[in-house]
């Protein structure tokens, strides 16, 4: 029998050299699953890539972690495959594999306890493999599943509310000086580009920001960034005499200040929010008493992350509490696969026997007056009570009825 499987390399067992290394295009993603199958691997896949993980969730007969790392090391032309064997997670449970993948989706495994970003990205690698037909109907159920346990963990706690990202943080705080309709219109400088400032270019588009603008130090990480959120970039040496373009400044860049004093202070005047994120200080703090600008500290960034840190730890009992529920209802619904596989294929058979029989009455009689609405409804009239008494029986007598049904109709 099929199970759920899952195989998983993230920033909990791996660094980050490692995690790079597996990262996959749009274009490679469709080749690996694409592989899979060809192989004979799985029944359907689907692959999550991020910068944190690297993860293939998947359905086949028997334990395949083994097989699938194998194929998912060679594909990325991994020189020495055996030194990545022991950062991988193998779920070969179907139980386990699903209880995994709803705690990455809420945001339980994740670097910043309640991550918003994950369960887009395992929404987008699902609909990627879907468009692929890549999936399978064991995976889409499981991925329902996840989708639904998000809503209600969405609804009934508190764990996906506020911003403990410094960078969604700083973002937020940006919509108490302008509203978020207008961001669209507004222009945007990130100051540096290590993991801070790649946080805030990422969360920017979701903001509604479409004019983006990346200086760094090594430009060539600027264009790299750049290149993944549509955004321009700007030389870093060229920065202070360009600030008057931006309406917004997020800073994430360390080693001290990077813009002076007098360079704000004869900027043109109008409303601009800055946000200094670097320790130490990259913005002056006088900065302040400039008229029109409005300048924010990471002081003031870290005091909201953290408060809403707590509320998410007082709330992991309740998303602890609606995983366990939807496991059971997942167990549930894997425990009745057998009988569905059973009935389809007896009603496979049954159909097959009616229409025999109707064409039969047809040639023989001339009588065109059965239909294909009759022979089905007779056909469902067939199957009722033996589908009613099958579900309503559980465990070994369950099994016991199944085998029968498959013996005496050679079912598969």
């Amino acid at each position: 029998m099929n199970t759920l499987q899952a195989l998983s390399l993230s920033h909990q067992t791996a660094a980050v050299q490692y995690r790079e290394a597996l990262q996959f295009t749009d274009a490679e993603a469709a080749a690996f699953l694409q592989s899979l199958q060809e192989k004979s691997l799985v029944a359907g896949a689907v692959l999550v890539t991020t910068c944190n993980r690297t993860e293939v969730y998947f359905e086949a007969e028997g334990p395949s972690t083994a097989q699938v790392l194998e194929e998912l090391l060679a594909f990325k032309n991994i020189g020495k495959p055996e030194v990545y064997l022991s950062l991988f997670q193998h779920f070969t449970q179907s139980q386990e594999a699903f209880r995994y993948l709803l705690e990455v989706g809420i945001g339980l495994r994740s670097q910043v306890l309640g991550d918003r970003q994950i369960i887009g990205q395992l929404k987008e690698s699902y609909g990627r493999a879907n468009e692929l037909k890549a999936t399978s109907p064991l995976l889409h159920h499981a991925f329902q599943s996840l989708f639904k346990t998000h809503k209600r963990v969405h609804n009934e706690t508190s764990f996906r509310a506020g911003a403990s990202s410094v960078g969604y943080a700083a973002l937020e705080r940006v919509t108490d000086f302008f509203p978020r309709q207008s961001l669209a219109q507004k222009n945007l400088l990130i100051i540096g580009t290590g993991q801070l400032g790649t946080d805030v270019a990422k969360y920017a588009a979701s903001f509604g920001f479409t004019h983006i603008t990346l200086t760094n130090r090594s430009i060539e990480k600027a264009e790299a960034l750049a290149s993944t959120v549509n955004g321009q970039v700007l030389p870093f040496t060229d920065m202070e005499g360009q600030l008057e373009r931006f309406d917004v400044m997020i800073s994430c860049v360390s080693g001290g200040q990077v813009i002076s004093l007098p360079t704000l202070q004869n900027l043109p005047q109008k409303k601009r929010v800055l946000l200094d994120l670097a320790v130490p200080l990259s913005i002056p703090a006088e900065a302040e008493l400039i008229s029109g600008i409005s300048l924010v500290n990471m002081d003031d960034i870290t005091s909201r992350t953290q408060a809403v840190q707590k509320l998410r730890e007082t709330s992991i009992a309740d998303v602890q509490r609606i995983i366990e529920e939807e496991a059971q209802e997942f167990e549930a619904w894997l425990q009745d696969l057998p009988v569905a596989h059973t009935l389809q294929e007896l009603k496979r058979l049954l159909a097959h026997v009616v229409e025999t029989e109707v064409q039969h009455r047809i040639n023989s009689s001339g009588d065109k007056t059965p239909s294909p609405a009759l022979a089905n409804t007779t056909l469902n009239q067939l199957l009722r009570r033996p589908a009613g008494i099958l579900k309503n029986t559980q465990g070994s007598d369950r099994k016991l009825l199944l085998e029968s049904l498959q013996t005496l109709f050679q079912l598969s």
